[in-house]
C-alpha cells in the first residue's frame, strides 16, 4: 500500500535532514498512528505520501505506483485515491455544508446525479444528517471537523491522511471523531493520523510509528504513545515533607497510594521509606510532574458509538434561522390585489387644440411672444 525505501527528505538551509534514510511498509487496511514531538518529521512523512513534496533520496511507492514517476500533469488524478484532513478544517467559508462536501466531486468531474447520491449518505455517515444547508459559522468546532472528514471520504478514498484532526477539539468532541475514524478503517479504508494525543493512542491500541529528529525509534503494533498504557503510568504528586497536608488531601493521597498497581507495590515502599528518612532534612525543590493527557482512557471508553453533538441553540444561530426562513420561506400574496385597477377615465377637455391634446403645445394656447403656427385646428 505504501512503502518508504531509504527515504531522506532535507529542505533548503537546512543542514539537518527532516527525514533520515526511512525505510518502512504499511498495509492495506491499517490505523497507523504517526507519533512524536513537533519538528521530528511527521508532517513531512504526510507530505510525501501526498506527493506535495519530493525525497532528496530514496523512493516511495503508493497504490502501487513510484511518486517518482508521476509527473506533475498527472499528480491531481493521483490525488484522487487520498483524502486528507487538516487540524484547521479549511472549509470554504461561503459554502453551504452540503457544497463544501460536493465541492471535490464538482473538480474532479463527477455527475449531478451521484453527487446527490453521495453527499447525503458521506453526511449521514459523519453524523451531519439534516444539516446540508448550514453554513460553517453555524457549526461547532466537532461538527466542521466531521464536514472536513466527509469531504476527505465522499469519494471513498484508499487512504486518509489526517494531520492533527483532534488537535483544536475539547476531549469529548475528540473522542467522537476517533470513533468515526475508527468506523471509516472498518470499512477498508488506510488511515494514516499524526497525532500528539496520548489518550487516543493508548486506548485504541493501535499500530504507531514513532518518529524522532527524522528518525524511526519505533515501529510497534497494539502499542501505546510511549509503548505502554496509561494504565501503567504512575502520576504522583512530590510532597514536601516539612509542609503539614490537610486532613482531606491526606485522605485522598492514602486512595491514591492504595490504587496503585501491584507491580509498583515494591517501589512504593522504599519511597515511602525514603520520605519518612528525610523528614528532617532540608526540602528539595519541587520538581514539575506531567500532565494526564488530556483525552483519558475513560472518555474513549464512554463516548458513544457515533457522537453527535446538540444543536446550538443560542440567540445569534436563533435570529440567523429567522432571517434564513424569512428569506427562504414564501410570500403570501392576496391574488385580488394582483388584478389592475380601473382608473377613472379623464374628461377631455373640448377646447383643447390638437397640439395641446398631442403635447406638442401647453393647454391655455400660445404663450406671449410665441409666434410658431398652431398645428391642427384651433376650434
Amino acid at each position: 500500500m505504501i512503502r518508504f525505501d531509504s527515504v531522506t527528505k532535507t529542505y533548503p538551509g537546512q543542514s539537518k535532514p527532516a527525514l533520515d534514510d526511512l525505510g518502512v511498509e504499511i498495509l492495506r487496511g491499517e490505523f497507523v498512528f504517526l507519533v512524536g514531538a513537533s519538528g521530528s518529521g511527521k508532517s513531512s512523512f504526510l507530505r510525501l505520501i501526498l506527493k506535495e513534496e519530493k525525497p532528496s533520496k530514496g523512493s516511495i511507492h503508493v497504490l502501487g505506483q513510484d511518486l517518482g514517476t508521476i509527473s506533475t500533469r498527472k499528480v491531481p488524478y493521483f490525488r484522487r485515491s487520498l483524502g486528507v484532513v487538516f487540524q484547521d478544517f479549511r472549509l470554504l467559508p461561503n459554502k453551504t455544508v452540503y457544497e463544501n462536501v460536493a465541492f471535490t466531486l464538482r473538480v474532479i468531474g463527477k455527475s449531478r446525479g451521484f453527487i446527490q447520491s453521495a453527499v447525503p449518505e458521506t453526511l449521514k455517515l459523519v453524523g451531519l444528517e439534516g444539516k446540508e444547508k448550514r453554513m460553517p459559522h453555524e457549526l461547532s468546532g466537532g461538527e466542521q471537523q466531521r464536514v472536513a472528514i466527509a469531504r476527505a471520504i465522499v469519494n471513498k478514498p484508499q487512504i486518509l491522511l489526517a494531520d492533527e484532526p483532534t488537535g483544536n477539539l475539547d476531549p469529548v468532541t475528540s473522542a467522537g471523531i476517533m470513533t468515526l475514524l475508527e468506523r471509516i478503517n472498518a470499512g477498508g479504508t488506510t488511515i494514516i493520523m499524526a497525532t500528539h494525543e496520548a489518550g487516543i493512542v493508548d486506548q485504541m491500541q493501535r499500530r504507531v510509528i514513532e518518529l524522532s529528529s527524522g528518525a524511526i525509534v519505533r515501529d510497534q503494533r497494539d502499542a501505546g504513545y510511549d509503548g505502554q498504557t496509561v494504565r501503567d503510568v504512575e502520576y504522583e504528586p512530590v510532597i514536601d515533607p516539612a509542609t503539614p497536608m490537610p486532613d482531606s488531601e491526606a485522605a485522598a493521597a492514602a486512595a491514591g497510594a492504595t490504587a496503585t498497581v501491584a507491580t509498583a507495590a515494591s517501589g512504593s515502599a522504599a519511597t515511602t521509606a525514603a520520605t519518612a528518612a528525610q523528614t528532617d532534612a532540608a526540602p528539595e525543590p519541587a520538581t514539575i510532574t506531567a500532565a494526564a493527557p488530556k483525552v483519558t482512557p475513560e472518555v474513549m471508553r464512554d463516548a458513544a458509538p457515533l457522537y453527535v453533538e446538540p444543536e446550538a441553540t443560542d440567540e445569534v444561530t436563533d435570529a440567523a434561522a429567522e432571517i434564513t426562513a424569512a428569506a427562504t420561506g414564501q410570500i403570501q400574496v392576496d391574488p385580488e390585489q394582483l388584478k389592475p385597477g380601473e382608473k377613472p377615465a379623464e374628461a377631455a377637455s373640448e377646447h383643447l387644440t390638437l397640439a395641446e391634446r398631442l403635447g406638442l403645445r401647453a393647454p391655455g394656447g400660445p404663450r406671449r411672444d410665441d409666434t410658431d403656427q398652431e398645428v391642427g385646428p384651433t376650434s
